[in-house]
């Protein structure tokens, strides 16, 4: 009985540890949502902006993982400092487990040169796992004689098991100008334990990666065949988690107030596949960025795995200039620093 117990408690404490991970590497639109690999972004050209992000993941035909993510941040410019939030939250099917995790950015801002600046971070969250216990079969609900599962347990684990929370820290970095950005984040700092009971240690291990990117533009000379603000934004992310090491990236083309972009994900872990391919599309209209994502599945038993994933988002900027800016959506701009 106590081997079946542990058994159990591996089975939820690693599960929900990896569905919480797994969620945070399995996202489409990482240009427009950079904060999610790196929360100094929040703090980039000391915007005050707002988002949603809607995704619905395909596990398999019987199991599909939904995805809410809301954020938001507000510039202090005579302070020198922006606040970032966000909250994700995200909820599978079978078994019925919701995941929900808040985070608390503070950001500050270094002018380095004439155009270049350095944003250091730190933040704290608040993680919370809730499981339906009601989708658990115990061990001593099985009737091995008549064949039967019985709707109840008695087993005193059952009710420990319903909800878990944890406080997780970080810090980040990022330097960039108009044309470049090189980020490093630094995430479970404090190692949390995820367990949903607490006498068996699940630590989340501390997740280091690495961003870069740089902006071009395609059309300097103004050519009449593209907008007169075209530009593409190549973006690349390096984490690493406990053995595992993960690739991201990125290339996005913006022609005027439309974007054109394609992700791909490669992923070491027993071996190196190319496992993550997505395609965006975006529309610029005044203060609004509004953004459909699809990434399309590569399944390969044992050696590569990719749900499918829709989503939908919407980005609302507050600035006053954003509406006259007549086409000029770059993604790394220093304008309102001044």
């Amino acid at each position: 009985m106590i081997l079946k117990r542990f058994i159990l408690l591996f089975f939820i404490g690693f599960g929900s540890t990896n569905f919480l991970l797994g969620q945070e590497d399995y996202y489409v639109s990482q240009t427009k949502f950079t904060q999610k690999a790196n929360p100094s972004y929040f703090g980039l050209n000391q915007l005050n902006r707002v988002g949603v992000l809607y995704s619905s993941l395909k596990l398999s035909e019987t199991s599909k993982m939904d995805n809410k993510y809301v954020f938001g941040s507000i510039a202090f410019p005579d302070l020198n400092f922006t606040l970032g939030v966000d909250v994700n939250s995200f909820k599978l099917d079978n078994p019925s487990l919701t995941i929900s995790t808040a985070r608390l950015a503070y950001i500050y801002t270094i002018q380095l040169s004439n155009d270049t600046y350095f944003l250091p971070s730190v933040n704290v969250g608040f993680g919370t796992e809730a499981l339906n216990v009601g989708d658990l079969i115990f061990y001593d609900q099985l009737d091995n004689t008549s064949g039967f599962i019985n709707t109840e347990s008695t087993d005193p684990l059952a009710p420990l098991l319903s909800n878990s929370g944890y406080v997780d820290l970080g810090a980040s970095f990022l330097i960039h100008n108009e044309e470049y950005i090189i980020g490093l984040d630094l995430k479970h700092l404090n190692k949390p334990n995820t367990s949903f009971n607490k006498e068996i240690l699940f630590e989340k291990p501390i997740e280091i990666s690495l961003q870069g990117g740089y902006e071009f533009n395609i059309n300097p000379f103004e050519y009449r065949y593209l907008p007169r603000y075209s530009y593409l934004f190549v973006f690349g992310n390096f984490r690493k988690v406990a053995n595992s090491i993960y690739f991201n990236f990125a290339q996005d083309f913006q022609l005027g107030e439309f974007s054109l972009g394609f992700t791909q994900q490669a992923s070491s872990v027993e071996s190196f596949a190319l496992n993550n391919f997505g395609i965006t599309i975006g529309l610029s209209l005044e203060n609004f960025d509004f953004g459909v994502n699809y990434n399309f599945p590569m399944r390969n038993i044992g050696t590569v795995y990719s749900p499918s994933i829709f989503e939908l988002s919407v980005i609302f900027d507050f600035s006053i200039y954003r509406r006259n800016n007549r086409g000029l959506y770059k993604r790394l701009q220093i304008d309102n620093y001044y």
